[in-house]
Protein backbone atom coordinates (compact mmCIF):
# COMPACT_ATOMS: atom_id res chain seq x y z
CA UNK A 1 0.00 0.00 0.00
CA UNK A 2 2.80 2.38 0.99
CA UNK A 3 4.75 1.50 -2.15
CA UNK A 4 1.67 2.24 -4.32
CA UNK A 5 1.24 5.60 -2.62
CA UNK A 6 4.87 6.51 -3.31
CA UNK A 7 4.50 5.46 -6.96
CA UNK A 8 1.38 7.60 -7.39
CA UNK A 9 3.17 10.55 -5.78
CA UNK A 10 6.12 10.21 -8.18
CA UNK A 11 3.83 10.03 -11.23
CA UNK A 12 1.89 13.05 -10.00
CA UNK A 13 5.11 15.01 -9.46
CA UNK A 14 6.25 14.28 -13.02
CA UNK A 15 2.87 15.35 -14.39
CA UNK A 16 2.91 18.60 -12.43
CA UNK A 17 6.47 19.28 -13.60
CA UNK A 18 5.52 18.69 -17.24
CA UNK A 19 2.51 21.00 -17.04
CA UNK A 20 4.64 23.63 -15.29
CA UNK A 21 7.15 23.45 -18.13
CA UNK A 22 4.43 23.92 -20.72
CA UNK A 23 3.08 26.92 -18.85
CA UNK A 24 6.50 28.55 -18.48
CA UNK A 25 7.87 28.19 -22.00
CA UNK A 26 5.90 31.18 -23.26
CA UNK A 27 6.71 33.80 -20.67
CA UNK A 28 10.26 34.63 -21.81
CA UNK A 29 12.13 35.72 -24.89
CA UNK A 30 14.59 32.95 -25.73
CA UNK A 31 17.87 33.85 -27.45
CA UNK A 32 19.41 31.20 -29.71
CA UNK A 33 22.85 30.12 -28.44
CA UNK A 34 23.30 26.71 -30.07
CA UNK A 35 22.00 25.24 -33.34
CA UNK A 36 22.61 21.66 -34.52
CA UNK A 37 25.63 21.33 -32.25
CA UNK A 38 27.21 24.67 -33.24
CA UNK A 39 27.51 27.52 -30.75
CA UNK A 40 25.85 30.65 -32.13
CA UNK A 41 27.11 34.09 -31.08
CA UNK A 42 26.30 37.63 -32.20
CA UNK A 43 22.91 36.73 -33.64
CA UNK A 44 19.53 38.44 -33.50
CA UNK A 45 17.78 35.04 -33.52
CA UNK A 46 15.26 34.48 -30.73
CA UNK A 47 11.76 33.13 -30.23
CA UNK A 48 8.87 33.85 -27.90
CA UNK A 49 5.54 32.08 -27.32
CA UNK A 50 2.39 33.88 -26.27
CA UNK A 51 0.91 33.22 -22.82
CA UNK A 52 -1.60 30.74 -24.23
CA UNK A 53 1.11 28.71 -26.01
CA UNK A 54 -0.77 28.96 -29.30
CA UNK A 55 1.32 31.46 -31.29
CA UNK A 56 5.02 32.27 -31.52
CA UNK A 57 7.07 35.15 -32.88
CA UNK A 58 10.70 36.19 -32.94
CA UNK A 59 13.62 36.77 -35.24
CA UNK A 60 15.20 34.11 -37.46
CA UNK A 61 18.55 35.92 -37.55
CA UNK A 62 17.77 38.41 -40.30
CA UNK A 63 13.97 38.43 -40.72
CA UNK A 64 11.10 38.48 -38.29
CA UNK A 65 9.28 35.14 -37.96
CA UNK A 66 5.89 34.04 -36.72
CA UNK A 67 3.49 31.12 -36.73
CA UNK A 68 1.36 28.74 -34.68
CA UNK A 69 2.57 26.43 -31.93
CA UNK A 70 1.08 23.43 -30.16
CA UNK A 71 2.40 22.62 -26.66
CA UNK A 72 1.30 19.45 -24.85
CA UNK A 73 3.26 18.68 -21.68
CA UNK A 74 6.85 18.36 -22.94
CA UNK A 75 5.78 18.07 -26.59
CA UNK A 76 5.97 21.10 -28.90
CA UNK A 77 5.26 21.57 -32.59
CA UNK A 78 5.91 24.79 -34.54
CA UNK A 79 3.39 25.13 -37.38
CA UNK A 80 2.85 27.39 -40.42
CA UNK A 81 6.19 29.14 -39.93
CA UNK A 82 6.43 32.40 -41.86
CA UNK A 83 9.06 35.13 -42.12
CA UNK A 84 9.42 38.56 -43.62
CA UNK A 85 11.44 38.63 -46.85
CA UNK A 86 14.24 41.13 -46.26
CA UNK A 87 17.49 40.20 -48.00
CA UNK A 88 20.36 39.28 -45.65
CA UNK A 89 23.58 41.02 -46.65
CA UNK A 90 25.46 38.97 -44.02
CA UNK A 91 25.94 35.45 -45.42
CA UNK A 92 26.44 33.97 -41.96
CA UNK A 93 23.14 35.47 -40.76
CA UNK A 94 21.45 34.05 -43.84
CA UNK A 95 22.86 30.57 -43.15
CA UNK A 96 21.80 30.69 -39.49
CA UNK A 97 18.33 31.86 -40.51
CA UNK A 98 17.85 29.09 -43.08
CA UNK A 99 19.01 26.38 -40.65
CA UNK A 100 17.00 27.86 -37.77
CA UNK A 101 13.68 27.83 -39.63
CA UNK A 102 14.30 24.46 -41.27
CA UNK A 103 15.19 22.84 -37.94
CA UNK A 104 12.32 24.50 -36.06
CA UNK A 105 9.88 22.83 -38.47
CA UNK A 106 11.04 19.39 -37.23
CA UNK A 107 11.17 20.07 -33.47
CA UNK A 108 8.80 17.91 -31.42
CA UNK A 109 9.98 18.10 -27.79
CA UNK A 110 11.39 20.62 -25.31
CA UNK A 111 13.07 20.75 -21.92
CA UNK A 112 13.13 23.82 -19.71
CA UNK A 113 15.91 24.03 -17.12
CA UNK A 114 15.85 27.36 -15.31
CA UNK A 115 17.01 30.02 -17.78
CA UNK A 116 17.84 27.41 -20.42
CA UNK A 117 15.43 26.04 -23.04
CA UNK A 118 16.37 23.03 -25.19
CA UNK A 119 14.48 21.85 -28.26
CA UNK A 120 14.70 18.31 -29.58
CA UNK A 121 13.95 16.28 -32.67
CA UNK A 122 13.04 13.01 -30.97
CA UNK A 123 16.02 12.37 -28.66
CA UNK A 124 18.51 14.67 -30.39
CA UNK A 125 18.95 18.18 -29.01
CA UNK A 126 18.97 20.54 -32.00
CA UNK A 127 18.61 23.96 -30.36
CA UNK A 128 19.53 25.62 -27.12
CA UNK A 129 18.29 29.01 -25.93
CA UNK A 130 18.97 31.24 -22.98
CA UNK A 131 16.37 33.50 -21.39
CA UNK A 132 16.49 37.18 -22.31
CA UNK A 133 15.18 40.06 -20.30
CA UNK A 134 12.03 40.96 -22.17
CA UNK A 135 12.12 44.42 -23.68
CA UNK A 136 9.59 46.93 -22.42
CA UNK A 137 6.82 47.78 -24.88
CA UNK A 138 7.71 50.64 -27.17
CA UNK A 139 6.46 54.01 -26.01
CA UNK A 140 4.15 55.37 -28.73
CA UNK A 141 5.62 58.82 -28.09
CA UNK A 142 9.03 57.51 -29.21
CA UNK A 143 7.77 55.73 -32.33
CA UNK A 144 9.08 57.00 -35.67
CA UNK A 145 6.28 58.08 -38.00
CA UNK A 146 6.26 58.26 -41.79
CA UNK A 147 6.34 62.04 -41.63
CA UNK A 148 9.30 62.26 -39.24
CA UNK A 149 12.05 61.37 -41.70
CA UNK A 150 13.35 61.83 -45.21
CA UNK A 151 13.46 58.25 -46.52
CA UNK A 152 16.38 57.51 -48.85
CA UNK A 153 16.38 54.44 -51.09
CA UNK A 154 18.52 51.52 -49.88
CA UNK A 155 17.18 48.43 -51.67
CA UNK A 156 14.67 47.40 -54.34
CA UNK A 157 13.07 43.97 -53.98
CA UNK A 158 15.64 43.19 -51.29
CA UNK A 159 18.63 44.00 -53.52
CA UNK A 160 20.84 46.91 -52.47
CA UNK A 161 20.97 49.78 -54.96
CA UNK A 162 24.13 51.43 -56.24
CA UNK A 163 25.43 54.80 -55.09
CA UNK A 164 23.36 56.45 -57.84
CA UNK A 165 20.20 54.85 -56.48
CA UNK A 166 20.83 56.19 -53.02
CA UNK A 167 20.05 59.66 -54.35
CA UNK A 168 16.38 58.64 -54.56
CA UNK A 169 14.19 59.59 -51.62
CA UNK A 170 10.62 60.27 -50.53
CA UNK A 171 9.22 62.48 -47.78
CA UNK A 172 5.67 62.67 -46.43
CA UNK A 173 3.72 65.78 -45.40
CA UNK A 174 0.74 64.85 -43.24
CA UNK A 175 -0.78 68.33 -43.30
CA UNK A 176 -0.93 68.38 -47.10
CA UNK A 177 -1.44 64.64 -47.56
CA UNK A 178 1.43 64.73 -50.04
CA UNK A 179 4.41 62.48 -50.76
CA UNK A 180 7.30 63.64 -52.89
CA UNK A 181 11.01 63.61 -53.47
CA UNK A 182 13.56 62.62 -56.07
CA UNK A 183 13.68 59.41 -58.11
CA UNK A 184 17.47 59.74 -58.62
CA UNK A 185 16.68 61.24 -62.04
CA UNK A 186 13.54 63.38 -61.69
CA UNK A 187 11.63 65.28 -59.04
CA UNK A 188 8.23 63.74 -58.29
CA UNK A 189 5.17 64.32 -56.15
CA UNK A 190 1.86 62.69 -55.31
CA UNK A 191 -0.72 62.05 -52.63
CA UNK A 192 -0.79 59.46 -49.86
CA UNK A 193 -3.14 58.02 -47.25
CA UNK A 194 -2.02 55.94 -44.26
CA UNK A 195 -4.01 54.13 -41.58
CA UNK A 196 -2.51 51.57 -39.22
CA UNK A 197 0.11 49.77 -41.31
CA UNK A 198 -1.69 50.38 -44.63
CA UNK A 199 -0.28 52.92 -47.08
CA UNK A 200 -1.41 54.09 -50.53
CA UNK A 201 0.62 56.49 -52.69
CA UNK A 202 -1.36 57.82 -55.65
CA UNK A 203 -1.43 60.48 -58.40
CA UNK A 204 2.36 60.41 -58.77
CA UNK A 205 3.72 62.81 -61.40
CA UNK A 206 7.37 63.53 -62.20
CA UNK A 207 9.46 65.86 -64.27
CA UNK A 208 10.52 64.50 -67.66
CA UNK A 209 14.30 64.67 -67.68
CA UNK A 210 15.89 61.68 -69.48
CA UNK A 211 18.88 60.15 -67.67
CA UNK A 212 20.20 57.93 -70.44
CA UNK A 213 23.87 58.17 -69.52
CA UNK A 214 23.64 55.68 -66.63
CA UNK A 215 21.27 53.34 -64.77
CA UNK A 216 19.17 56.03 -63.13
CA UNK A 217 16.21 55.57 -65.50
CA UNK A 218 15.94 51.91 -64.47
CA UNK A 219 16.20 52.84 -60.78
CA UNK A 220 13.58 55.55 -61.27
CA UNK A 221 11.10 53.18 -62.91
CA UNK A 222 11.50 50.53 -60.22
CA UNK A 223 11.39 53.09 -57.41
CA UNK A 224 8.23 54.85 -58.62
CA UNK A 225 6.55 51.53 -59.47
CA UNK A 226 7.34 50.36 -55.94
CA UNK A 227 5.83 53.48 -54.39
CA UNK A 228 2.64 53.21 -56.44
CA UNK A 229 2.27 49.47 -55.80
CA UNK A 230 2.73 49.72 -52.03
CA UNK A 231 -0.24 48.87 -49.83
CA UNK A 232 1.52 48.22 -46.51
CA UNK A 233 4.49 49.61 -44.60
CA UNK A 234 6.60 48.85 -41.57
CA UNK A 235 9.15 51.00 -39.75
CA UNK A 236 11.79 49.13 -37.74
CA UNK A 237 15.41 49.75 -36.81
CA UNK A 238 15.26 53.21 -38.40
CA UNK A 239 14.24 51.87 -41.82
CA UNK A 240 11.00 52.10 -43.80
CA UNK A 241 9.94 48.86 -45.49
CA UNK A 242 7.27 49.10 -48.19
CA UNK A 243 5.29 45.99 -49.15
CA UNK A 244 2.65 44.77 -51.53
CA UNK A 245 0.88 42.38 -49.16
CA UNK A 246 3.78 40.15 -47.98
CA UNK A 247 6.19 41.01 -50.82
CA UNK A 248 8.93 43.48 -49.92
CA UNK A 249 9.18 46.19 -52.59
CA UNK A 250 11.43 48.94 -51.23
CA UNK A 251 13.69 49.47 -48.24
CA UNK A 252 14.50 53.07 -47.30
CA UNK A 253 16.79 54.52 -44.66
CA UNK A 254 15.51 57.27 -42.34
CA UNK A 255 17.40 60.56 -42.34
CA UNK A 256 16.72 63.88 -40.68
CA UNK A 257 14.64 66.21 -42.85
Amino acid sequence: MKRSFVLVAIILAFAISAFAQAGQIGVRQWKLVQLNGENIANTAAYLELNAENTRFSGNAGCNRMFGAVDVQRDRVDFLNIGTTKMACADRRAQRVETDFVRTLENVNRFERRGNSLQLYVRRRMVMKFTALTKQAPEDPADRIRLEDKKWTLEAINGVSVSKLGRGAFVAFDKGKGSAGGNSSCNVFGGSYTAAGDSLKITEVIATMRACIEDERMTIERQFLDGLETTNRYEIRDGKLHLYQNKRLLLTLNGEAK
